[in-house]
């Protein structure tokens, strides 16, 4: 069976390898994209978002990832982002408290208000509260 391997690696460094995989399902910003073995060479742009790995047997594994980019090459899909968690990782409560926070921070429009910072922090608490549901 063709399989790939997957490396998500941010600034503290590799943090989720898998060696045989058989599709990478993750969010661009063109759209959905599923990544498969022989998959052409590429790179796209990551939204924030959750990431699906699936494996031969079916099992699937979840992270929630911020903005970054993919790499795809020679049966190795590459991942570079700011933060990746797995699902079993993630702190619900945590996530709950950070969109409660982001979006009274948009509903109250004060002045200096960087929207898009606090558009950005709701979607990782959504992306968070995803990938944990999955488990």
């Amino acid at each position: 069976m063709n399989t790939l391997s997957v490396s998500i690696v941010t600034p503290n460094g590799e943090a989720y390898s898998a060696k045989e995989a058989s599709m990478v399902v993750l969010g661009t910003t063109s759209g959905q994209l599923g990544v498969m073995a022989n998959h052409v060479p590429m790179v796209a742009s990551l939204k924030v978002g959750p990431l699906k790995v699936i494996f031969p047997d079916g099992r699937e594994e979840y992270l929630a990832v911020s903005e970054g980019f993919v790499e795809t090459h020679k049966g190795e899909v590459t991942i570079i982002v700011q933060t990746a968690e797995l699902g079993k990782d993630i702190d619900v409560e945590r996530a709950k408290r950070a969109l409660q926070r982001a979006e009274e921070r948009l509903a109250k429009k004060e002045d200096g208000l960087d929207v898009r910072r606090a558009e950005l922090a709701i979607a990782k608490a959504c992306a968070r509260l995803k990938v944990a549901e999955q488990l």
